[in-house]
């Protein structure tokens, strides 16, 4: 197991047993006095609940304490999870945590040698990154693989300048699924602008350029194909996504 790129065995400690669950889900649907029919809204997600448990050894009691301390200062902040034989990676924040010594009851304590911790998380589940490179089309296809919307970025290299460009395909109405299409402004050639669907930084070069755009949603892509369209054929667009998971 890993937490970022940090081996958990570096603390001789060992994944022993993981419960994944699903996301959270809320939803304001209501059925107003008076009305014929109610008025559905799409349910919306949240954290995925993940329990992880983990044994530690040690050769006494203070080095199994060191090593379970070594591994909670690891979570102080969020952080990537990648656990043994899950295809996917958890990004999330620790949110509680438990310790049990002795777990296997051993009458003799000068005998133990191994703890149990248990590590409660809120987490989203993803793929790893996915980088399309588009030049030269005016329409293409994006496929993702993950089975919910899925945050993208979305990198734009003007080949010549351009007063101004359209995209449809790849913002979206996060309730009714429609497409909402965007323009960017003031295009230079070669310099790049980038619109972060994760952080939500719209930039050129560096620079931010949020004025520039009339963008209604943060780029994303819903389950399966995603046909994007662009006004101008003279533009390196790059696609880069983390498939998410339910």
């Amino acid at each position: 197991m890993l937490i970022n790129d940090w081996d958990i065995g570096l603390a001789d400690a060992r994944q022993w047993n993981v419960v994944p669950g699903y996301c959270d889900i809320s939803n304001n649907s209501e059925w107003a006095r008076g009305s014929p029919i109610p008025v559905f809204f799409s349910n919306q997600i949240g954290f995925k609940p993940l329990t992880v448990i983990l044994l530690i050894k040690g050769a006494g009691r203070q080095e199994i304490l060191k090593n379970c301390s070594m591994v909670l200062a690891h979570l102080l902040d969020p952080a990537v999870l990648t656990l043994e034989k899950f295809d996917h990676k958890f990004y999330g924040i620790l949110k509680k945590h438990s310790f049990t010594e002795n777990p296997m009851n051993i009458t003799f304590v000068d005998y133990n040698r191994v703890a149990k911790m248990e590590l409660e998380f809120s987490v989203y589940e993803c793929g790893d990154l996915i980088t399309q490179t588009f030049t030269g089309l005016k329409t293409f296809t994006v496929n993702n693989p993950g089975n919910i919307r899925s945050p993208a970025i979305l990198e734009i290299t003007p080949q010549i300048g351009a007063a101004s460009i359209e995209l449809t395909g790849i913002f979206q109405d996060p309730n009714t699924k429609t497409d909402l299409p965007a323009t960017i402004r003031n295009l230079t050639t070669e310099k790049k602008v980038i619109i972060n669907g994760e952080t939500g930084l719209i930039t050129e070069n560096g620079t931010l350029k949020a004025e520039d755009a009339d963008i209604w949603e943060l780029p994303t892509l819903l389950p399966g194909e995603n046909q994007i369209t662009v006004t101008s054929d003279r533009m390196e667009i790059v696609v880069k996504f983390h498939p998410f998971y339910m």
